[in-house]
């Protein structure tokens, strides 16, 4: 392993990021936080440069409108009591999002994710998934494309290599969609055996 010696002392690596975001998705499955909070702080995680940021992000306050009435982003007006202000949780319009960038590959291949990374905040889990997304899209047409190479070098008829890489690429698919739907870090298998990273999935 590497270390950049002229790194700041404080900087976020990638064992803390990861040991910050499994807190926040044990402590959202648990209930102790809710969907909304949850997204507001993984995107905090996700952004965060130091060590101190990351702390705030897992344990410290965060800037939310009163109960039920959704989150305030940094940044914007507080909310004056007594004040309606109907919004659909961060969470339900960001794993909607997610999920869709997992299966609009079906329909517009590549062009899915690409679309909702590119129009998704920065930080935000839509970006990320969308990413992954298009990452794993990316790898398994390539792999598609060496498996018919493979496949036509075999004799007899048919193409088995290509059938049971297509059926790989509907389940993982399929498997990424789900996970992006429950708001996980699903972990593409595939993927991890071959970590070709296009789109960045995280902020470094």
């Amino acid at each position: 392993m590497t270390h950049d010696f002229f790194a700041p002392v404080d900087s976020v690596s990638k064992s803390d990021r990861d040991t910050a975001e499994q807190r926040l998705r044990e402590a959202h499955q648990l209930g102790r936080i809710d969907s909304t909070e949850f997204e507001a702080r993984m995107s905090a995680v996700i952004t965060a440069e130091r060590l101190d940021q990351l702390a705030a992000a897992v344990d410290g306050p965060l800037p939310f409108a009163p109960s039920g009435y959704g989150y305030r982003a940094p940044g914007q007006p507080p909310v004056i009591s007594g004040e309606i202000v109907p919004t659909r949780p961060v969470m339900d319009r960001s794993t909607t999002m997610a999920t869709i960038a997992h299966l609009s590959p079906f329909l517009v291949w590549l062009f899915g994710p690409l679309v909702i990374w590119a129009v998704s905040p920065t930080g935000s889990y839509a970006k990320r998934e969308a990413a992954k997304a298009f990452n794993w899209q990316l790898l398994a047409f390539v792999v598609g494309i060496l498996a018919s190479i493979l496949g036509g070098l075999l004799p007899g008829d048919g193409n088995p290599i290509a059938a049971i890489w297509t059926v790989i690429w509907v389940v993982v698919t399929v498997l990424g969609a789900v996970g992006a739907a429950r708001g996980n870090d699903w972990r593409n298998p595939v993927r991890a055996l071959v970590p070709w990273e296009v789109l960045p999935e995280r902020k470094r």
